[in-house]
């Protein structure tokens, strides 16, 4: 039976510098998989066209349809699908062990799922002494006083949520942004730039901060607004 997470990701690599290993659950987004489902329910127009769902290995047709497997998975069989999710959590815990590294916990690689819900198992829940993170659109998510202590959310901009995320910031949590250059120091809404493509540790991040994340794949030509460009004279 294959892995459900992997370690092969170009950011997470960069954590192990730091002495973290990350195991990365990737699925495919939306309603790929199957109409009835839509794995990121708070995606927008812009999120949708700039998705990095076939950037990097996702532009393999052989990555694709694994993501899309194990989506269909779930859908068919949730209990078990968290089953082997718990072992696999379990067997890169262990492995990172004998590596001299901490391990930390990415759900959703490529999907906005409520992981901490009874629905999804409550994953995080099972496992207090490891640490989980990962990025959403749902501001219900990020900003919910019961969410699992070691569940850190960073709320993601997209073209039609500022309002959100200033709420989010208000309220000491980190957002995400893509820029076409992004502007390390500076600030949007007050809040100071930092770069996100040094590493995927956001739990590490200080707050609140706006993390900046440079636009890639399907990104780099979306003019929706979901990108904030360089004002350009």
């Amino acid at each position: 039976m294959y892995r459900l997470i992997t370690t092969a990701n170009h950011k997470t690599v960069k954590g192990e510098k730091q002495g973290y290993l990350t195991g990365i659950l990737y699925l495919a987004p939306g309603n790929i998989a199957d109409p009835a489902f839509n794995a990121c329910p708070h995606a927008s127009a812009g999120c949708t066209a700039a998705c990095l769902y076939k950037a990097g290995r996702g532009m393999f047709s052989n990555v694709q349809h694994a993501r899309v497997r194990k989506t269909r998975e779930l859908i068919a069989d949730t209990s078990e699908f968290i089953r082997r999710l718990c072992n696999d959590i379990t067997w890169l815990t262990q492995k990172a062990a004998r590596k001299g590294l901490t391990p930390v916990f990415r759900l959703n690689g490529t999907s906005d799922i409520s992981w901490e819900t009874v629905r999804y198992g409550q994953i995080p829940q099972r496992f207090p002494a490891l640490q989980f993170y990962d990025y959403s659109k749902s501001i219900r998510r990020v900003l919910n006083p019961r969410r699992p202590t070691n569940y850190h959310l960073t709320f993601s901009r997209s073209e039609n949520n500022d309002t959100q995320c200033l709420r989010a910031l208000e309220c000491g949590a980190n957002v995400a942004a893509v820029f076409d250059v992004v502007p390390v120091g500076e600030k949007l809404w007050g809040y100071k730039i930092i770069d996100g493509d040094n590493d995927d540790l956001r739990f590490l991040s200080k707050k609140p901060v706006i993390v900046g994340v440079k636009a890639k794949g399907p990104a780099r030509k979306e003019m929706t607004g979901f990108v904030i460009r360089e004002q350009r004279t």
